[in-house]
């Protein structure tokens, strides 16, 4: 099993739609898969098509706040709630209400681990994915320690240029919860080859970057096709089979694996 966390620190670069997607491509190609929400805006709940109520017990809550202590006083294992299944995939959903998270684990002693240590406990995935809330808080760094590998989407454009310096720092700060954590693969998102700024930012990015991690090919900028996706709650490639956007998730889901090296 490999731990991936998808982050960046800022927002409206295709983290979560990313993850969903390329986990869709891996479940269908026979791989189990994992994926646990851990933004409270829940919206990789929301665009896998699960609306309805969400118990707080159903989320990663459990995992990292719940009660660590036995009936005779002994520790107990924290571990992930039971999933749910959604087009192939498992998923941990997320409520708003985990964003007491960020609160309430300041004051667990060495707290930063316990996502970690449930994930570890988790059996019978080849790959669990996380996608944590766009900020530097308490839920990110639960989500980048508790991976194997951390994969950065980066938007072509000025905004993912400016935050590429403070994710490569963020997750050399998690490494010291976290010895060995690196960035797997940089994906590039949004892209629009159509404007000479986005064309420029992507040289930059290919120029600069890949001395640290390997760098995917474009996903190009459909907001009609991502927008209409979410809205029906269903991945790209089970929404518009067959179309130049499904092509390009599972060109990054193959540049994914073979980033991976042995996880093929």
């Amino acid at each position: 099993m490999v731990v991936l966390t998808f982050f960046n620190h800022a927002g409206g670069v295709a983290k979560t739609s990313t993850i969903r997607d390329v986990g869709f491509v891996l479940a269908e190609a026979g791989r189990r898969v994992l994926l646990i929400d851990m933004d409270p805006q829940a919206n990789l709940t929301k665009w896998l098509g699960i609306d309805d109520d969400i118990d707080l017990s159903e989320t990663v809550y459990p995992a990292v706040l719940g009660s660590a202590e036995t009936a005779d006083g002994d520790d107990a294992e924290l571990r992930l709630p039971e999933p749910r299944s959604v087009h192939g995939m498992d998923l941990v959903p997320a409520h708003l209400n985990i964003a007491i998270i960020e609160r309430e684990i300041l004051s667990v002693f060495m707290g930063v681990l316990r996502l970690r240590e449930a994930v570890r406990r988790v059996e019978g995935y080849d790959f669990v994915l996380i996608d944590p809330p766009p900020s530097l808080g308490q839920l990110s760094a639960l989500a980048v320690v508790a991976a194997d590998r951390v994969v950065v989407p980066l938007p072509t454009n000025r905004k993912g240029l400016d935050g590429i310096q403070t994710v490569i720092k963020m997750v050399r700060e998690y490494r010291k919860a976290a010895p060995g954590l690196d960035i797997a693969l940089f994906v590039l998102t949004q892209h629009d080859r159509r404007t000479r700024h986005d064309r420029e930012s992507h040289d930059i990015i290919v120029a600069q970057l890949p001395s640290l991690a390997a760098i995917s090919s474009p996903l190009s900028s459909r907001p009609a096709y991502y927008s209409d996706a979410q809205v029906q709650g269903m991945p790209i490639p089970l929404y518009a089979p067959g179309s130049e956007a499904d092509k390009e998730i599972r060109q990054v889901a193959k540049e994914l694996l073979a980033a991976l090296g042995g996880w093929r």
